[in-house]
């Protein structure tokens, strides 16, 4: 047996239902020969800072096997934050179902796309027990760490060639589920929105309202030239809250996806051969998949998690590398409708550049943050003195500052901050 795991995040509280008694009927079902639970260990399976939209528990179980042996297994345990924790945000964003219905089915259905064409290609982790109550949405997953599975560091982002395998394999995500729509049709409507819509209008401006005066703080001491330029065009909430609407809209006479929707790098993990090559890429956390344009996970996982030396240096070879890798599956699983010309993606990436300034502004601020037991959903979005101070922290943080200093001409020079 495994010495004891180590928990990254003391602070955080587990619910007492997770329980050698939740787990009994899941190990019957997964495990053979599984007798009985010897030891029963819940930690949390992020640091703080490394997840901000649910409750991730590991459980790491010695059990006795029907054959007298002790034998270990671990799992990963997904489920909703309390309301008053930002679970109110994220339950109205119906994150949950989405993905309840992304490992069941969707994912399953995607690979047998490429089955049946001869090839097999991994999309995600396996699923081993989903449920649904009126108080939460659980899901259980295989613990890839225990198969040798891991992240790159996200405060050193991806560097060119993990940055080659994810881009690959969204392609592939993005292909399967294209030739998915045009064989079965539409998807369930609660993929058409993104968090980015009407029904969450309020909420948007509210968030922006509260962060805004602390950025445009943090701004002026980011030692940027013509920092003013930029603060000019930096969208108040009204209109930052008109121009993410727009994000929600899809031009179905456009090529369109099933995006992820929040492929940063620790929702990527990745596992290595013995000479340090990558050997296979997944992607977890699948609650904000969004029916659309390509150009969502695309300005997505190069804005927050490409490496600062290649962002913006291979932006567009990034674009490249996806669309060979798209244009294949999508022949290859015999996509029926004319495929994308690179050109195309360019023009999507045009159009959606929002989608750009939303991820550096978003995302990427809790990307670059270091670890910080003040690193959570409430106190991102809560008002107040202490949520201020840790809001104007985040954004005069040294790598955000950096990144910045990049990205805000790169924007500029692009369009991308030319919102009237």
């Amino acid at each position: 047996m495994s010495s004891k795991p180590v928990n990254p995040n003391e602070f955080l509280l587990i619910p007492k239902w997770i329980n050698e008694e939740y787990f009994v009927p899941i190990l019957e079902k997964d495990v053979d020969k599984f007798e009985k639970i010897i030891s029963f260990s819940p930690i949390a399976a992020t640091a703080p800072g490394e997840n901000y939209t649910s409750i991730m528990v590991r459980v790491v179980i010695v059990y006795l096997s029907k054959d007298g042996s002790e034998e270990q297994v671990s799992y990963i345990l997904k489920t909703g934050l309390d309301v008053n924790k930002g679970g109110a945000m994220v339950e109205q964003i119906g994150m949950f179902p989405k993905e309840k219905e992304m490992y069941q089915h969707h994912i399953p259905q995607f690979v047998k796309l490429y089955k049946e064409a001869g090839i097999d290609v991994e999309l995600a982790p396996k699923c081993v027990h989903t449920e649904e109550t009126p108080e939460r949405i659980t899901m259980v997953f295989e613990d890839l760490k225990t198969n040798n599975f891991r992240n790159v560091d996200r405060l050193e982002g991806l560097d060119f060639v993990h940055m080659r395998c994810v881009l690959r394999k969204l392609a592939e995500f993005h292909a399967a589920s294209a030739v998915y729509r045009e064989v079965n049709g539409p998807y369930d409507t609660r993929y058409n929105k993104s968090m980015f819509c009407e029904e969450n209008s309020g909420l948007l401006t509210k968030v922006r309202e509260i962060r805004e005066p602390q950025y445009l703080k943090a701004m002026l001491e980011w030692g940027i030239p013509d920092i003013e330029r930029y603060i000019r065009k930096s969208p108040d909430a009204p209109k930052f809250c008109e121009e993410t609407l727009k994000l929600n809209e899809v031009d179905e006479n456009s090529f369109n996806v099933l995006n992820h929707g929040d492929s940063w790098c620790n929702n990527i993990m990745f596992k290595y051969k013995e000479n340090g090559e990558i050997d296979r890429t997944l992607f977890v956390d699948l609650q904000l998949c969004k029916w659309g344009s390509p150009a969502q996970d695309l300005w997505y996982v190069i804005v927050s998690s490409a490496s600062l030396d290649i962002k913006v240096k291979e932006f567009d070879h990034f674009i490249q590398i996806y669309h060979e890798r798209l244009s294949e599956c999508l022949k290859l699983l015999n996509y029926s409708k004319p495929v994308p010309s690179l050109r195309d993606v360019h023009v999507m990436m045009i159009q959606g550049s929002t989608w750009g300034y939303v991820t550096a502004n978003g995302v990427m601020v809790a990307v670059l943050m270091p670890s910080d037991k003040d690193s959570n959903m409430d106190k991102l979005l809560s008002p107040g003195p202490e949520a201020d101070a840790f809001r104007h922290r985040t954004f005069t943080n040294p790598l955000y500052v950096k990144a910045m200093k990049q990205l805000l001409p790169f924007f500029d020079h692009r369009g991308v901050l030319d919102f009237d």
